[in-house]
This record gives C-alpha cells, sequence and structure tokens, in this order.
C-alpha cells in the first residue's frame, strides 16, 4: 500500500482474510476489511470497495469495536466524497472527528481531519483547510503513516497557493515530491508537478507552467495515474489556449474527455476544472453560444456540490461572455456576483483578476472613478501575493507581467 502497488496490497488482505476464517476474529476481519477497502478505493475500484466497507461494518458491530467502526465511516466518508456526495460526507467526516479525540484513536483521527480537509478545500474554505491538515500531517507524522503525509501535504500546498501564499506552497509540493521518491509512492508524488505548474501560470510565469506540465504528463502517464495525467493536459490545454494553439487545446481537452469516460474516481470535482478551462477557451474563439452552455454546466456542478471558487469563476465567465455580446448591464451583474461569492469565501488568486477585468469593463464605459477603484482593489491583492513571494525571480515575472501591468496602470490612472 505504501509503495502504491495497490494490486498486491489488495491480494495479500484478501488472503490474510481468508486465513483469519480459520479464527473466527471478528476483530481482525474489520481490521482487514477496512484495510482492504483502503487499497480498494486508492486503486479506483470503487464497486468492490464499496461491499467491503458494508461488510467491514457489520463485522465491527459484531466486534464491538467503536474504534474500528469508526474507520469504517471515515471510508464512508471518502466513498461519498469521491462521488460528489458532499451533502452525505460532511456529517460524517464531522463525526469522525469528533469520535475519534472522544475516544483518542489517533489512526481515525488523523484520517478524519485530512479528507475532511480535503472537503473544505473543495468548498473553498482554505484557512479551515490548513487547519485541519495541519493537525492531521502531525499525526499521520507521528503515527509513520508515509501515505497519509503526502495526502495532507497535497492539500496543505494547493491551500497556500490558492490564498497566493506561493513560496509556501511551493515549499511544500516539492518537499512532498522528495518524500515521495525516497518512500517509493508513485500515487501522490505524480500528482505534484502540475499543481507546481498551476503556480507558476498564476504568477504569470507561461513558460515555467508549461514545463511542469508537461513533466506532469510524462509521469502520470509513466505510473499510470490517470487522475495526474488528466489534470495535467488540462494545464496544458490552458497554456495552449494562452500562447494562441487552439487545434492543441482542442486535442488535450479531448484527452480528457476521454480519460473520464473510463474512471470515475473524482470524476465531478475535475470535471468543473475542465468546464472552466473549456469554457474559457470557447470564449477565446469567439463562440458565446459554446462558452455559455459551458458555463452553465459549470455553474449547476459548482453550485450543487457548493464549490465556491468555481462559482464565482463561472459568475466572471458569464460576466465576460456579456461583455462579448455587448450587454454591459449584464456583465456587471455577473461580476458582482462573482465578487461576492469571493467575499464570503475568499480565493486571491481569482479574486485580483475578477476586479481587473471589471476595471476594463469600467474603463471601456468610461467610468474612471470606478475603473481605478477596480484596478486599486485587483492591484492590493496582487502586491500581497507578490510579497508572499521570496523566489525573486519569480515575483519579478508576476510583477512585470502584462496582467499586472494593467492593474498598477490603472491603478494610477
Amino acid at each position: 500500500m505504501a509503495l502504491s502497488r495497490f494490486d498486491q496490497s489488495v491480494d495479500d488482505y484478501v488472503s490474510m482474510l481468508k486465513h483469519q476464517e480459520v479464527f473466527d476474529s471478528p476483530e481482525k476481519k474489520a481490521a482487514g476489511l477496512n484495510a482492504l477497502a483502503t487499497t480498494l478505493f486508492f486503486s479506483h475500484r470503487l464497486e468492490e470497495m464499496e461491499t467491503r466497507v458494508d461488510e467491514a461494518l457489520a463485522a465491527a458491530k459484531r466486534a464491538g469495536s467503536e474504534e474500528l467502526r469508526i474507520q469504517t465511516m471515515a471510508l464512508m466518508a471518502l466513498k461519498h466524497l469521491c462521488y460528489g456526495e458532499v451533502a452525505a460526507a460532511k456529517p460524517i467526516g464531522d463525526d469522525v472527528i469528533k469520535t475519534s479525540r472522544a475516544i483518542n484513536h489517533k489512526p481515525s483521527l488523523a484520517h478524519g481531519l485530512i479528507w475532511r480537509g480535503c472537503l473544505y478545500f473543495f468548498q473553498t474554505e482554505y484557512e479551515r483547510t490548513i487547519e485541519c491538515e495541519t493537525e492531521g500531517r502531525q499525526l499521520a507524522s507521528e503515527l509513520r503513516d508515509g501515505f497519509l503525509l503526502l495526502t495532507s501535504m497535497f492539500f496543505l500546498g494547493l491551500s497556500y497557493g490558492n490564498l497566493g501564499r506561493m513560496s509556501e506552497a511551493l515549499a511544500i509540493l516539492n518537499e512532498a515530491i522528495q518524500m515521495a521518491g525516497r518512500n517509493g509512492d508513485s500515487f501522490w508524488g505524480p500528482r505534484m508537478p502540475n499543481c507546481i505548474g498551476w503556480i507558476h501560470r498564476e504568477l504569470q510565469d507561461f513558460e515555467g507552467a508549461l514545463k511542469f506540465d508537461q513533466e506532469g504528463l510524462e509521469v502520470g502517464r509513466h505510473h499510470h495515474v490517470l487522475e495526474a495525467e488528466a489534470n495535467s493536459l488540462i494545464n496544458l490545454g490552458i497554456d495552449y489556449t494562452q500562447s494562441g494553439q487552439m487545434e492543441e487545446t482542442i486535442s488535450a481537452f479531448h484527452k480528457v474527455r476521454d480519460i473520464f469516460e473510463r474512471d470515475a474516481w473524482f470524476r465531478w470535482r475535475y470535471n468543473i476544472r475542465l468546464h472552466a478551462a473549456m469554457a474559457e477557451h470557447a470564449l477565446l474563439r469567439g463562440d458565446t453560444a459554446q462558452a455559455r452552455e459551458i458555463t452553465e454546466r459549470l455553474l449547476d456542478t459548482a453550485g450543487k456540490c457548493e464549490v465556491h471558487k468555481y462559482i464565482a469563476v463561472a459568475h466572471k465567465l458569464m460576466a465576460q461572455i456579456a461583455i462579448a455580446e455587448g450587454d454591459t448591464n449584464a456583465a456587471e451583474a455577473e461580476f458582482a456576483a462573482a465578487l461576492g461569492e469571493l467575499q464570503k469565501y475568499p480565493a486571491p488568486v481569482v479574486t485580483w483578476r475578477t476586479y481587473a477585468d471589471l476595471g476594463r469593463l469600467k474603463s471601456s464605459v468610461g467610468d474612471a472613478t470606478a475603473a481605478r477603484e477596480a484596478f486599486a482593489r485587483a492591484a492590493e491583492i496582487v502586491n500581497g501575493i507578490a510579497g508572499n513571494v521570496t523566489d525573486a525571480g519569480l515575483r519579478e515575472t508576476f510583477l512585470n507581467s502584462k496582467a499586472v501591468h494593467e492593474v498598477m496602470t490603472g491603478a494610477l490612472k
């Protein structure tokens, strides 16, 4: 399991369960089934996992073990999260944490915190994610659970990045890559390069983004990690769109859709990213009808799952579509909706670009005061992000970029 050799791990646990039948120990059976279900989850064998979780819960009840029961409930929460059933996952995850603290069971507490942190991350509650993942990381380290430790570092890095704390994000993600290499992990390690590529793109370092996204694709394919491959392809599609390579973008997105058709593992979440990138691409091609259709799908899924960052992104896209269609009133209303969402659920990397778009709109209609105010708000966030970048070269790339220069110039007009 720790080496990401999931099929071998499944075989071992199945063999263990056959041997324990001789002793008729419900405790050993429940523990074995929990371990087997965990391995089945990470090997994307979700239907088998569901069956084993049901068996594990029955065995835990038979054993009268609250520790084993709460471990099984943690797996149930994980299954719901994977399928996008967030309303079902939330109360179970909260109960796992509460009960684990009450009985002082550190393994289930670490698991509960780290995956509850994942749900907070998905729903744009980054500060709460950091709280959960920091405690979970400490527990995973104490328990010597390298696989769970890497899980916490993955969500920590992404949360710091979304809050504009880029150097902290890069430090954690690079540390995780090194740790994965030392541990022989091929599950979490391949997911890190495309995350680093995303951070470079947020800092307007498009050359660096392309490099890490290509690395993420190669590593994902080498280790047969479909999500790493899909997310790298989404990133590459965005990179190609940015550089005007529209045919390459279409090819990348087609490959992503092919992966999603074959694999349901967190597909709901990855589809949100894909739809946002596809809508942006359609908009740049001038196809506002297609951009609107895709954005409506994005808004629907993000709304159902309470993914507030992408609710804001969808409203921002709707505003851009309205601008392209000449409806400035609708655009202003959509920008207001996006910024209202971001005020409640901060995501600075999205907020500054939304204010920049609003500034351009206000400038185009001759409202210089409102334009200057919007650009000033964007500039304030940009300076905050830049202040958290310790790499001088990367910081200068960000501050000297075309997008940031426009913001700074607009704020001074």
